[in-house]
């Protein structure tokens, strides 16, 4: 049975150079980078990943989007607003978090986040056919 918070520390690993995998039998996360298994024979490699299933990409997991929806949950239209505005460009997620901090609305954008990476690890429980657990 796969634990979410397990899943869910894994989608947190995710970043644009490696792809996370879960693996069932040793019930553990690991990078594509898979540095900390160097020591593993080619054969023993492959039958790790062949035995893992990859949890979703940056990409699939799709951040930015995340922080637009959370944006369309506030009420007060100033912070909405200038919200909206620090997201563009270079930088957003730097200006989003800084702005959430200064408003004081940062520890609902890191519930907000935490409850959709939630979804996103029962998700692919499910499409996967795997059990899981809280």
């Amino acid at each position: 049975m796969v634990t979410l918070s397990k899943i869910i520390e894994g989608l947190e690993m995710v970043n644009k150079y490696d792809d996370c995998y879960y693996n069932l039998e040793k019930d553990e996360i690991f990078l594509s980078s898979i540095g900390e298994y160097g020591d593993l024979s080619e054969d023993e490699l492959d039958e790790l990943f062949e035995k893992s299933i990859i949890l979703p990409t940056q990409y699939e997991i799709n951040e930015y989007k995340i922080m637009l929806d959370f944006i369309n949950t506030i009420n007060n239209l100033e912070i909405r607003n200038n919200l909206y505005r620090l997201i563009q460009g270079k930088g957003a997620f730097r200006r989003f978090k800084a702005y959430c901090f200064e408003v004081n609305i940062i520890q609902d954008w890191y519930n907000y986040r935490e409850e959709k990476y939630k979804e996103i690890a029962i998700n692919w429980c499910k499409e996967n056919d795997l059990e899981y657990k809280e």
